[in-house]
This record gives C-alpha cells, structure tokens and sequence, in this order.
C-alpha cells in the first residue's frame, strides 16, 4: 500500500518496485511492516532559508535509525504491508541454537522443546494477532464446522471478527488471506456492493479501526503514532534512498506557513508525549527495542527543548544590556 500526500507526486517510476524489493525478500520481508522514503521538495530556494530540506532528520536521523529497528513513519512517502495495517504482530523467527546449547545432550534439549511447546500453547489463549489464512466460506460457517487447529482457531469468532474490522464478510475474508485479494465464490455485483459498504464513513464505528487498526487518530502527528505501534508489536522498517528521489511535494514558501507547520508537528508530538501512548511507558509488554524506544522519546520530546533553547538564546542579549556577565568575578 502507497502512501502519499496529495501535495506529492512520484518522481521516481522505479521506487515502488525498490520497496517491494525489501518487502518480498525471504529473510527479511515478513518482517518489515512499512519502506520508508525521505522527503523531497520542490520550490527552494538555493539557501534552504526555511530549512524545508530537514537535512540532518532525512540525511542523518532516519538512516541512523535503519540499523536498530528502523525509521519512523513520516506520513507521505511510504510502502506498507498490509498484514501491519490489519494490526497483526509480524511472525516469530526461530531463534538458532547457541554453540553451547549444540554440545548439550538430547535429554536437556527435548526437556526445553518440551517445556518451550507448553509455554506456546499456554500463550496463545491469550495471542490475537497470528496471521491465518481462510476464505469466506469458513467463516460464514463459523467455528463449530471450520475444524482448523488452535493456532488458526483463535480468531475464528465472527463477533471478535466483526469488532475488529467491521461487518463485511467479504473483507474480512481478505484480511484473512496471506496474500489478499478477494473470495474467489464472489460475483462482481457482491463485490462492489461490498466495496460501497467498506468505503461508508460509518462502516469503522464500533470496530478497532483508528485504535488498532489502521492509521491510528487522536493525535495531529498520526503518523508517528501509527509507526510506533508497528514497531511496538515487533515489526522492523526500512530506509530505502535512491539517487533519484522517489517522491517529491511542495514545501513551505513563506515564513508564516513553515512556522504553522512546524508548530503542528510540535503540538503532535507533544500531544503524544502527555498521552497513554507515550514511549516513556508504552508498550513494555511488546517488542520494541531499547534504542527504538529512546528513538521514539526524542521525537515526542524534542518541542520542550526549545524552552532551555530560548534561555540560552535571551542571555547574552540581557548581559549586553545590564553590563553584567552570567558568570560571576573570581
């Protein structure tokens, strides 16, 4: 799924496919949730005056991120998964045995799988973001006739199916599917009644769309909301710069509309900051690393810096004008 705004265009045919490029790759596709690009801008001037290049986020943040889990989602510029967009967690790699644990004997090992089998069948009572594949006809039929084991089984109520993503069977079933599309059993007339059902403002009232879903509300900056809880859940994104820049939009010409940008951004993330959405203390339960983390903490925290920034600034004009140095006399 790409994601633009209305004010950018595609200035570069290939990049959708250099994105699909990390998305189907065997090792590391299943784990990405979203292909980032970075923003580019028609109309500035050869000085940037209005610092609309955002050189050192673009050019030095978002790559330094790329080696932990990822950028963050910058709202324009992006390829996502769709299996992240549904709200599922990404699947779990095996982790490789150890040199130590390959010199153990069989009887510790098979006691571990053992114990490891248990602790997973324990887990996935409480687990709700595996990623079956069904059609449309299973879930019609509901849970008592579908037969599926455990894992798969653990989204079969069409209740809890319905609360999620709404009361479209046909959609449903395609959220369901591991590679999407639509019921092969369904007509072309069903499928567009469906279609002008899902596209309904009203179809997402009473489902997880906007919470779990989805692109997340309640916060001007959305869009930085929306990729932590990706990352949260464990997904890992990617940084993709070609030469010739992807997309392109239109930047700020004056300095009242960059200053009303710039204040929405930092009303946004400070928005996030005194949220439950905060990173300072959410998502410990999920996957989301260390450095992610911090990541995420300067990016909501980063509008207070202007207060210590402003002292800073203010002083030396107040010393010229009182004669008297910051620093006392020895």
């Amino acid at each position: 799924m790409l994601n633009l705004d209305c004010d950018h265009y595609i200035n570069n045919s290939k990049a959708v496919r250099e994105a699909m490029c990390f998305l189907m790759d065997p090792n590391l596709g299943p784990q990405v949730c979203y292909v980032q690009f970075p923003q580019r801008f028609d109309g500035i001037d050869r000085n940037d005056r209005y610092a609309n290049r955002n050189t050192v986020f673009f050019d030095i943040n978002l790559r330094g991120l790329d080696g932990i889990q990822g950028p963050v989602y910058v709202g324009t510029g992006c390829v996502f998964n769709r299996t992240a967009i549904y709200g599922y967690e990404p699947p779990i790699k095996a982790k490789k045995p150890g040199f130590l644990a390959s010199l153990c004997g069989g009887k510790k090992k098979t006691s571990k799988s053992k114990k490891r089998s248990s602790d997973k069948k324990k887990s996935n009572k409480h687990v709700d973001s595996s990623v079956p594949v069904f059609n449309l006809e299973d879930i019609e039929e509901g849970v008592e006739g579908a037969g599926f084991d455990d894992e798969k089984s653990v989204l079969m109520s069409q209740m809890s199916l319905e609360k999620r993503f709404g009361q479209s069977a046909a959609f449903v079933a395609s959220t369901l599917m591991e590679y999407g599309g639509v019921p092969q059993s369904s007509t072309p007339e069903s499928l567009l009644k469906e279609a002008i059902h899902v596209i309904s403002c009203g179809y997402e009232d009473k489902s997880e769309w906007g919470t779990e879903i989805g692109w997340i509300y309640g916060s001007v900056t959305e869009d930085i909301l929306t990729g932590f809880k990706m990352h949260a859940r464990g997904w890992r994104s990617v940084y993709c710069m070609p030469k010739r820049p992807a997309f392109k939009g239109s930047a700020p010409i004056n300095l009242s509309d960059r200053l009303n940008q710039v204040l929405r951004w930092a009303l946004g993330s400070v928005e996030i900051l005194f949220s439950r959405h905060c990173p300072l203390w959410y998502g410990y339960g999920g996957r989301l690393k260390f450095l992610e983390r911090f990541a995420y903490i300067n990016t909501t925290i980063y509008p207070l810096t202007s207060l210590p920034l402003l002292v800073y600034c203010i002083l030396p004009a107040i010393c010229l004008l009182t004669g008297k140095f910051i620093m006392p006399e020895v």
